[in-house]
């Protein structure tokens, strides 16, 4: 009985962290969630056209998102020597990300291909239920204090105060608005509950 329960909790737990890997990779590289927050008053603020800060937003990306891109420089936003090292470490945080998507995703494959040959699917119904059930209640908890819950995220996953940017020195803060992240935080859990929904639809279909 415990060793069926640690196994099922270890199943949950893989497909958990595949799909939120995957939600956090998604959500970076869906550029149309930037596009969606530029406004006049940010153009104007900025004084910048829409088509630049875009070009500006994806040099930002492809140094975040490509291995190969080691230097952070934007066309017409400059950084502090503290903003770079922060930039410096949410580059990890993503590299990190990549690679436990990339890893989990593999063991999802062989996990379903052992659940497929002997015909378990059912040690994989109450872990996609227990998570569909819980995503919308940390979603709904967190949004109570986003601001807060924003600042501890911070503080747990850098060792430093380099993220508190300032405007005239890192003016990229200007167009990365409170507003662009509570989108990305919606949008992300969103597509974390609807890869959860899928995979129980999908289990369900098999038990039955």
């Amino acid at each position: 009985m415990a060793i069926g329960f640690w196994k099922r909790l270890l199943y949950s737990l893989l497909l958990d962290i595949a799909g939120l890997s995957s939600a956090i990779f998604l959500t970076i590289n869906s550029i149309f969630l930037f596009r969606f927050t530029i406004n006049a008053h940010l153009t104007k603020l900025v004084g910048m056209s829409t088509n630049k800060i875009m070009v500006n937003y994806y040099q930002l990306i492809a140094y975040l998102e490509l291995p190969w891109v080691h230097r952070l420089k934007l066309d017409d936003f400059p950084f502090s020597e503290h903003g770079l090292v922060h930039m410096a470490e949410v580059k990890n945080l993503f590299m990190l990300n990549t690679i436990v998507m990339v890893f989990s995703i593999c063991m999802v494959i062989i996990l379903y291909r052992y659940i497929a040959k002997n015909k378990k699917w059912w040690e994989l119904i109450s872990g996609l239920q227990n998570s569909m059930i819980l995503v919308p209640l940390v979603v709904i908890f967190i949004s109570l204090d986003f601001d807060h819950w924003f600042v501890l995220f911070h503080q747990a996953f850098f060792n430093n105060n380099y993220w508190i940017f300032n405007p005239v020195t890192d003016p990229i803060i200007n167009v990365l608005t409170d507003n662009f992240f509570t989108i990305c935080f919606v949008f992300l859990f969103g597509l974390l509950e609807l890869y959860l929904a899928i995979s129980f639809w999908v289990v369900k279909k098999q038990v039955n």
